[in-house]
């Protein structure tokens, strides 16, 4: 591409490099910014958000009003002014522009697809079939399909984010050789989001087809989403390749427009097209290829075209994008939708059974569609709830329950969950602990001691754990070292600090908002024997092989312990279970647990049949690098989650 030209469309190579630049940034964190979420502002996560919430009430995954905002911006921005998304902002498409320049700086000869061969017409289909298919796993799942093999996800995240390897890096070769072949492959042939788009820019079909499904749902005949969405894929392709080139019952108000007065015929712009269109054979583009990315209006030289018949509408496609992204961010951040949105037995109701609703707020553990639904399982548990909707954004969430048979407070406190919270590790040699009381509000949410926890971890204090216990205020039991001292002042100002820097991976912080309320410090303290304080605070495993038991029955045993205080871990308990499913299927292995040991030590527990194995056989099996793990559906090979240098400490079982 000539430099001249570049310069005649400055500002769509500002947009797209802009936008390459600032995702690279915020990823990297070349400055020191925070990692950004890759999808933080995708329309296709939005568009797949959008259509998973009208089907089921819920909206996937973690996304938010600004992905969903994100998506119907970019639907509005199709059918009014054209794909302006793909040809100014999105990365791939600047990836394909990218491979087609380094294409002919290699001298690569490229494979020429005419449009409207049968070629064209068949390799059309793979989009929209794409585009069926992510759809109909998102709505089936409520999780974002389209993250399995998203070139843009895949590269982003490092290949570490939720994604299927080999979906990914077939996209990402089909992305980088189709590019490198054929002339825009990806956004012609591959792109779902392009599917969609086009789908969009046949307006008045698809407003056409939606109406007869809502009508056909008015009158009593339930059209399953399903054929909605495979009749608007099908549609979309059969408009695509028989009025592509001249869309019908289109309303888009943006187009390239020819001044037959002007143009000489030198095919200039059909050269500098990306997608190689006949403008030179109409009076206005409305290919529905064409993203009026002004290539064709930079390369004229007879300025014979332009975007509408405006000389300054070359400026109109990139200032619209703009100020769609900032629409699209501002009610983003205005508006929400729950995540989730659900009822249960309410048809068991007296028909003049009036229900009320009761906003929860501060529930920091409801930040996704699962933990919505987790929520959700608990209320169900809760005699007179028959309703949720989950704010996560927030994280609020609305019930609607029978004021007959129950309340707030009810509810409130059948949610509670009791916690326990190490904020540190006694010193050796104190053998017990000193218990006081404060009372808190706004800290009911099972999430909210683990971020006292933190902040109280950030002091100089010997505090060694926390402790909750239902009530309204909350009672929250703090344990420190006997001499410790304390002062209301302190309590207060630790429990109404605004921010949790919470250290994460990297080194770095990430700041968590806190809004808890201290009420007050009550009188007198008491004291706890060291071991009990412990045993409180741990968090035991035990898992035993019933079908083992019986079969060793009256042979000796023994147990091999594995003894470290770092077992205590969190990020090392999770993986306890592996261990366990890995140990039933050693012949001999009676079961295997996560104790707290005679000298006050977390330590992992493997109990055995001596006769039958050992030791050592065991520690062959623990240290193999791949575990087969059993699952209902199957078994399945995982990294090995433990590696032990040397064979435990032996102890007879009597």
């Amino acid at each position: 591409m000539k430099c001249n030209s570049i310069k005649k469309n400055w500002m769509k190579h500002l947009l797209q490099w802009g936008v390459l630049i600032m995702i690279i940034i915020f990823l990297t964190k070349v400055f020191g910014t925070k990692t950004s979420d890759p999808e933080a502002y995708c329309p296709m996560g939005g568009l797949e958000t959008l259509a998973t919430y009208l089907v089921n009430g819920s909206m996937a995954c973690s996304m938010t009003m600004v992905q969903i905002m994100m998506g119907g911006v970019l639907a509005l921005g199709v059918i009014l002014f054209g794909k302006l998304f793909c040809g100014y902002i999105c990365p791939l498409g600047l990836v394909n522009e990218l491979f087609y320049r380094l294409r002919r700086k290699l001298k690569i000869t490229a494979i020429r697809i005419k449009s409207g061969s049968v070629a064209d017409k068949v390799l059309r289909i793979i989009k929209y079939a794409l585009l069926f298919f992510i759809f109909y796993m998102t709505l089936s799942s409520s999780e974002l399909f389209c993250k399995n093999f998203d070139p843009y996800y895949a590269v982003a995240t490092g290949f570490k984010g939720e994604l299927t390897i080999w979906m990914a890096v077939t996209a990402i070769g089909v992305l980088v050789l189709g590019s490198l072949l054929v002339d825009m492959f990806w956004c012609k042939y591959i792109c779902p989001l392009g599917a969609a788009s086009n789908i969009f820019k046949f307006t008045l079909w698809f407003v056409g087809l939606v109406l007869i499904f809502v009508i056909l749902t008015l009158v009593g005949i339930n059209v399953p989403w399903l054929y909605l969405l495979a009749a608007a894929c099908i549609m979309g392709y059969l408009l695509e390749i028989l009025t592509g080139k001249h869309p019908k019952l289109n309303p888009q108000m943006l187009t390239v427009v020819k001044n037959e007065d002007k143009c000489n015929n030198c095919g200039m712009c059909e050269k500098r097209c990306p997608h190689h269109i006949e403008i030179s054979k109409v009076g206005k583009v409305k290919d529905v290829d064409c993203t009026l990315c002004g290539e064709c209006v930079a390369a004229c030289k007879q300025e014979a075209l332009t975007i509408t018949k405006c000389k300054c509408g070359k400026y109109l496609p990139a200032i619209i994008v703009v100020v769609l992204f900032f629409i699209a961010l501002y009610l983003g951040n205005k508006t929400e939708l729950p995540t989730i949105d659900l009822t249960w037995n309410t048809e068991q109701l007296a028909p003049e059974t009036v229900l009320e609703k009761a906003e929860l707020t501060g529930l920091t553990s409801v930040k996704c569609y699962g933990s919505s639904m987790a929520f959700k399982a608990k209320l169900e548990r809760v005699p007179g709830v028959y309703g949720v909707k989950t704010f996560v954004k927030r994280h609020a969430a609305v019930v609607t329950y029978n004021p007959a048979q129950t309340d707030v407070e009810a509810i409130n406190k059948a949610i509670f969950v009791p916690t326990t919270f190490r904020v540190g590790s006694p010193e050796a040699g104190v053998d017990s602990v000193k218990i006081i009381t404060i009372r808190t509000e706004k800290m009911y949410d099972k999430m909210d001691p683990n971020y006292l926890g933190l902040q109280l971890r950030n002091t100089d204090k010997r505090i060694y754990g926390i402790e909750t216990e239902y009530a309204c205020p909350l009672i929250v039991r703090i344990y420190m070292h006997p001499e410790e001292s304390y002062t209301e002042d302190f309590f207060e100002e630790i429990v109404e600090k605004d921010v949790l820097m919470m250290p994460v991976a990297g080194g770095e912080a990430k700041e968590i908002p806190c809004d808890f309320e201290f009420v007050k410090l009550e009188k007198g303290e008491s004291f706890m024997a060291m071991r009990p304080y412990l045993e409180k605070m741990f968090k035991t495993f035990e898992a035993e092989y019933k079908q083992n038991i019986d079969k060793y029955a009256g042979q000796p045993m023994e147990i091999m312990e594995f003894a470290d205080q770092n077992y205590e871990k969190p990020i090392i308990m999770r993986n306890i279970p592996f261990l366990s499913n890995l140990m039933l299927q050693q012949d001999g292995v009676i079961g295997t647990y996560l104790v707290l040991n005679e000298d006050n030590v977390p330590a992992i527990q493997i109990k055995y049949a001596k006769n039958i194995t050992n030791g050592e056989k065991l520690l062959k099996e623990i240290n193999k690098p791949v575990w087969n793990i059993s699952y209902k559906d199957g078994s399945k090979e995982e990294s090995a989650r433990f590696n032990f240098d040397k064979v435990g400490t032996i102890k007879p079982v009597r």
